[in-house]
């Protein structure tokens, strides 16, 4: 299994250029709230299957509602990326699309991928990305 802490500030710092004013810091274009978007719509996700999870605490895959939803992340992303080439850059630089691809009603795979786009937020702030 691939560290997706290491994946996560690889994908940020490949977004990055060196800060001309600040050496110890990356200048990122990428706006915070334009993360913050994807963030809080697998937040949203991330609570419905924490429910799912209490309800039925021995299933290992997600219902066919569940799966649709996170699913749909990919459209979500992908009309964002459609709107602003920094975004595009950033989802491609990070593999989401590929990453909800791969989650195939996993829980496990899902909970993976929330850390995931929770790393990649922090790296971002970390690496002085912009307000």
């Amino acid at each position: 299994m691939e560290n997706i802490v290491d994946k996560a500030e690889l994908a940020i710092k490949s977004i990055g250029k060196p800060d001309k004013n600040n050496p110890n810091k990356l200048y990122i274009k990428l706006k915070t709230n334009q993360i913050r978007k994807i963030l809080t719509a697998v937040n949203i996700l991330k609570n419905k299957v924490d429910i799912y999870k209490i309800a039925k605490s021995k299933e290992k895959k997600l219902d066919e509602e569940l799966q649709m939803e996170i699913e749909f992340l990919r459209v979500n992303m992908s009309y964002q990326a459609g709107r602003d080439n920094l975004v595009r850059e950033f989802i491609e630089k990070a593999d989401l699309l590929n990453m909800v691809k791969d989650i195939n009603g996993d829980i496990k795979a899902f909970e993976n991928f929330c850390r995931y786009i929770e790393a990649l937020v922090a790296f971002h702030k970390f690496y002085g990305g912009q307000e």
